[in-house]
């Protein structure tokens, strides 16, 4: 559970600039098709330019879906759209069956969660989320969401108080829940799956 306690020891842990290695990650999920975990980690908020020098940190926990030994061809993430569309009764049924997946800036990996930039190879961990928390902070001092909008742009702050869980898939036409991250392996703190926990030392 995070917390304030959990949340600056997270901090402390990313500050120290060390990485879970991809293969551990690879370890950890143990060549299943889909694992629960949860994954704490860090990342740095971006502020409106004139306010840049203000340095607001996220800390995230969250229980998600990770995924290792599936075909690269799998659509994981067109297959959660279809199933979470198909409960929302706004939806057009034949554009939830024909939707089709955008391609990424990214590519998966021997193991699916772990996707890598198809510019600078940088590495991610892809997951899909069942649910996550978060705390903020400005300046290492504890922020409420209010407070952190009056840094960020318009359609940032907008984007940060929206609380509607329901998503529009433009291209497609599609309304669903899905929602994916990819996490850069650097600013991953910890993950917890099938009762063991590895993390930044």
């Amino acid at each position: 559970m995070l917390n304030a306690q959990t949340a600056q020891s997270a901090l402390q842990a990313h500050a120290n600039n060390n990485t879970i290695a991809a293969q551990t990650i690879q370890v950890l999920l143990a060549n299943k098709s889909t694992t629960f975990a949860n994954v704490v980690y860090v990342t740095k908020v971006a502020t409106a330019v004139k306010l840049k020098h203000v340095s607001i940190k996220k800390v995230v926990s969250a229980n998600v879906q990770l995924f290792s030994n599936i075909n690269a061809f799998t659509s994981v993430y067109a297959n959660a759209v279809k199933r979470t569309a198909n409960n929302i009764a706004q939806n057009d049924a034949a554009n939830v069956d024909q939707f089709v997946a955008q391609s990424n800036y990214f590519t998966h990996t021997a193991c699916y969660s772990i996707v890598a930039h198809k510019q600078t190879n940088a590495l991610y961990l892809y997951a899909i989320y069942n649910n996550a928390s978060s705390l903020y902070y400005i300046d290492n001092v504890l922020a409420t969401k209010q407070q952190v909008a009056e840094y960020l742009t318009a359609s940032a702050a907008s984007a940060l108080l929206a609380s509607n869980p329901v998503v529009l898939n433009v291209t497609n036409n599609v309304l669903h829940t899905v929602k994916v991250r990819t996490i850069a392996l650097a600013n991953l703190v910890s993950i917890t799956a099938n009762k063991q926990t590895v993390s930044v030392a």
